[in-house]
């Protein structure tokens, strides 16, 4: 199968917040988020696609930011985003939602169901300009890191006392308390589970660190109810090899956060930028339905 995200260029840039340029693509020199400064100045502003996999038949969860050549455009209002299918049809505009609070890159959701394969267009206004941008719709079927409906799975992760021949367990500093119990057993649990793919120190950005400040932020809220896991990308700091449980999942890019019943299926999937009040939601939705 094709890479998942070959078509993703995201246009950010050198202040550090390269967002997964070290991690977006496990075990790849070439990053997904790469600077285009053939034609564009420094006051150039371009509409990217920040969330990673679409498919069909299911409600999506699309992900837009604003960025110039040095960073990120902090965006203080929503914009409506009008979306137009593969045939040139606009399938309408909405008002996205603009998150920003705990993450560098303000991004604007929207939440659709599409109902055919291909490359989309999300266009908004922005400053008296249309700004554009394409992402792909994929068959299902042809998807293999879990989506809504699908269960997680069932593979050993590293913990505080088996690290599963990965080291460290965790990147952050310090370590986060997310690593005591492997991902096949906290299944066997049978509570819901939020699990989220992310190595905040090899990822070199503004984003990958934050998002899991971000759900930590929830676990005492949430922790009672939901078992929280954090598994690392990588098998060490050289972050040329990635750890079983990634390949396991079939991820080509990090962060994602997976969020389970208790049943194990899947019930939401936040992949790349998520802020505070995006996790605390998706939360609250997981345990109402638990």
């Amino acid at each position: 199968m094709p890479s998942l995200f070959d078509r993703r260029s995201f246009l950010l840039a050198s202040a550090g917040l390269v967002a997964a340029a070290a991690c977006n693509r496990p075990g790849s020199d070439r990053p997904d988020i790469e600077v285009e400064s053939e034609d564009s100045g420094p006051s150039d502003v371009a509409l990217v696609t920040a969330s990673y996999v679409h498919v069909t038949g299911l409600d999506e969860r699309l992900t837009l930011a604003l960025v110039r050549d040095n960073g990120p455009e902090v965006l203080r209002e929503p914009l409506d985003v009008t979306i137009t299918d593969p045939d040139g049809k606009k399938l309408g505009t909405v008002r996205g939602e603009l998150h920003a609070d705990g993450i560098p890159l303000p991004y604007l959701l929207v939440r659709r169901r599409f109902d055919r394969t291909g490359v989309y267009e999300a266009a908004v206004r922005y400053n008296g300009r249309t700004l554009e941008t394409t992402f792909t719709v994929e068959d299902p079927a042809r998807v293999q890191v879990p989506v809504p409906g699908r269960p997680l799975i069932a593979t050993p992760t590293p913990t505080v006392a088996d690290g599963r021949g990965v080291s460290p367990i965790c990147t952050r500093d310090p370590v986060c308390p997310l690593h005591d119990v492997s991902l096949d057993a906290a299944l066997a649990e049978r509570r819901p589970m939020a699990v989220l793919f992310s190595t905040p120190a090899l990822c070199k950005s503004q984003l990958c660190g934050p998002v899991l400040e971000n759900l930590l932020s929830q676990h005492a809220a949430f922790g009672s109810r939901v078992r929280f896991l954090h598994v690392e990308i990588y098998t060490d700091t050289s972050g040329k090899t990635t750890a079983p449980a990634v390949q396991a999942y079939h991820l080509e890019s990090e962060p994602f956060l997976f969020l389970a019943g208790a049943d194990g299926v899947v019930r939401e999937r936040l992949d790349n930028a998520f802020d505070r009040a995006e996790a605390k939601a998706a939360l609250e939705r997981l345990v109402a339905a638990s």
